[in-house]
């Protein structure tokens, strides 16, 4: 299980995405050769619309978007980032106060047991 966690001044979740899942997800997005930059920066994007929406009211599209952007960001820093910046296992993403942009920690920093 790999999981992302996400904390905003509107929200704060968890998203455990099954191992095979995310595998499958990697194997789709990296057919398809999209540019890394704007992966990401689309990826931070979607999780930033998508962080004010209660569950319940998201619709088919913004899940399978959130889906597809958690597992590239999970992959990006445990396997793209250079070295300096990659990060083994589970992530934290905790967008800053103002909104102007995010820290990636690795996850056991920052998440209690």
């Amino acid at each position: 299980m790999i999981t992302v966690y996400y904390k905003s001044a509107n929200a704060q979740w968890k998203y455990e995405l099954d191992e095979e899942e995310h595998a499958y997800i990697i194997k789709n997005v990296m057919e398809d050769a999209p540019d890394m930059e704007e992966m990401f920066d689309d990826s931070l994007e979607i999780l930033r619309d998508v962080a004010g929406i209660d569950e319940e009211e998201m619709d088919e599209d913004d899940q399978i978007d959130q889906t597809i952007a958690v597992a590239f960001l999970w992959q990006y820093f445990n396997h793209m980032a250079p070295a300096d910046e990659q990060i083994q296992g589970d992530i934290a993403i905790i967008e800053d106060e103002d909104g102007t942009g995010v820290s990636v920690l690795p996850a056991a920093q920052v998440v209690g047991e």
